[in-house]
């Protein structure tokens, strides 16, 4: 039996890992959402489990400024950049867990440029309880943190950006955080262009500088150098870059960002990210993959392009336990207290705040969308109300972009939406329509479609659109969360029946 890829699919990207006892345990970025910092772990690199989200309490981070900007770009594209939590390390030493990642916040003005990086660690002495430490925070300028522990010594290695991508090496006090000596520039890429995501690690004496280049989308590649000292100078592999899809056929495109690490039998892999790209469309965003890595002694690694068969199933991910919390996101600094879960049953307090807010947390509760083919459901009950109030389904990836299928109450209309400010896409539809007990919508989605339906009492389902991916597929940094909403004045919405990725 053998992993297939991707090994987290859906909203996965930046990944880092490490080996604890005979686990490993996996983290990746999370952006605008709350939980945040999803922890997966397996012990066969096989079968992966959701056991929790290492940011958990809304008192550890806030996400109030994880707003979204739009950037354009040159080639008539427009990046689309999310703030939030960027690209963690987790690593394991001294009996403590430990993840060092970045809150990325975005000023008053929701402006490109206007933002500021925040570091912080947070730890625990036992992964498997979601019992993470408040935040030691350091306010260090930069991205993609990482930690390595040599000799009694911690060192951070970070992107300093802007105008040029550069990596920056500093000792800190891993309990307080505080600086033991200063950033200093130790290595500013191969290409010199976007080096970020810096991982160290120490081989026959070596220390190797992991790195990703050309940015994270189709440029996007794995570089790396060696020392024989942590501070430099770091010499770069003379067969740069390590690996890069760009220019390729392959199915898995944008690869980069990875992490090294060794099985339980000493075999090296790497964790990486990548987007699964069809004809242009890539709507599940960034992903993460596994790849097998050959590194002799005193030589340089050397990697096996990750492979992913089109057609191939991918492996679900598990929960440990049907009443498990860890698949539930909610959209920034959300308040929990408008929320309740009952299995597949979800009452929302509606809230005034819309979809398209930047900053606020709307009334909304999803997963992650894990499968490309596959259909999300839910029942929305009657409330027997004319009050203005809009309650429904949506295929979310922020607040530019999303689709929603809803019913207003006030108007007593079912109302389709689909909205990508980045591609200066916008489209209404509307149909009257009285339903006594309960209203269902669905959303059937493959690679290439997403189609949006309604039915009625359990009438015939009747079709508002059906929606082309490449309309949503972006130089973007999130992928799909599929959820319930309600936006009106306080009333108690019910949901019924929800489910994501059923087939």
């Amino acid at each position: 039996m053998t992993h297939s890829n991707p090994i987290i699919p859906g909203f996965s990207p930046d990944p880092s890992i490490c080996l604890i006892g005979d686990s490993f345990f996996l983290v990746t970025s999370s952006f605008h959402l709350f939980p945040g910092l999803p922890i997966y772990t397996s012990k066969d690199l096989i079968s992966w489990t959701h056991i929790g989200n290492a940011i958990n309490r809304r008192s550890q981070v806030s996400l109030s400024r994880a707003t979204t900007f739009l950037d354009p770009w040159d080639d008539g594209t427009t990046l689309v950049a999310t703030g939030g939590l960027y690209a963690p390390t987790i690593r394991h030493h001294g009996g403590l867990t430990y993840i060092i990642c970045t809150n990325v916040i975005h000023g008053p003005s929701n402006l490109p440029g206007d933002e500021r990086n925040e570091q912080f660690i947070i730890h625990t002495s036992d992964i498997r309880s979601g019992k993470w430490s408040d935040p030691i925070i350091f306010d260090i300028p930069g991205i993609d943190p990482s930690l390595f522990f040599d000799n009694g010594h911690v060192f951070v290695q970070l992107c300093k950006v802007g105008p040029e991508f550069q990596i920056f090496n500093m000792e800190i006090d891993i309990e307080s955080g505080k600086i033991v000596k200063e950033p200093t520039l130790i290595w500013k890429g191969w290409k010199r262009g976007f080096t970020e995501g810096p991982h160290i690690y120490m081989k026959d004496g070596w220390y190797y500088l992991l790195c990703a280049e050309g940015g994270t989308f189709q440029d996007h590649m794995l570089s790396i150098a060696r020392s024989r000292d942590i501070w430099g100078p770091y010499e770069p592999y003379e067969r740069n870059p390590l690996y890069t899809a760009s220019g390729t056929d392959q199915y898995i495109q944008h690869t980069g960002h990875g992490d090294f690490f060794q099985d339980q039998s000493g075999k090296w892999w790497v964790v990486l990210l990548g987007v699964r790209k069809k004809d242009g469309r890539s709507i599940m965003g960034r992903e993460t993959f596994l790849a097998a890595v050959d590194w002799p002694k005193d030589e340089w690694p050397t990697m096996q392009p990750p492979s992913c068969d089109q057609d191939a199933k991918i492996n679900s991910i598990l929960l440990e336990n049907e009443a498990s919390v860890a698949p539930w996101v909610h959209l920034r600094d959300a308040r929990l207290e408008r929320c309740r879960i009952e299995g597949n049953s979800i009452t929302l307090q509606a809230d005034t705040v819309d979809l398209t807010s930047p900053e606020q947390s709307v009334a909304f509760v999803g997963q992650r969308q894990r499968m490309l083919h596959g259909t999300a459901t839910v029942e929305l009950y009657n409330l027997a109300s004319s009050a203005p109030l809009r309650a429904g389904l949506c295929l979310y990836k922020d607040e530019h972009r999303f689709l929603a299928i809803e019913y207003d109450f006030g108007l007593q209309q079912v109302h389709f939406k689909a909205l990508n400010r980045a591609k200066s896409i916008e489209q209404d539809e509307t149909y009257s329509l009285l339903f006594q007990k309960l209203i269902s919508f669905r959303i059937d989605y493959t690679e290439t479609s997403l189609k949006f339906l309604f039915q009625a009492d359990q009438g015939d389902w009747q079709c508002t659109s059906e929606f082309d991916t490449a309309n949503l597929t972006d130089n973007d940094f999130t992928g799909p969360i599929i959820g319930v909403f309600a936006i009106g004045d306080n009333a108690m919405v019910k949901f019924g029946g929800f489910q994501v990725d059923a087939m």
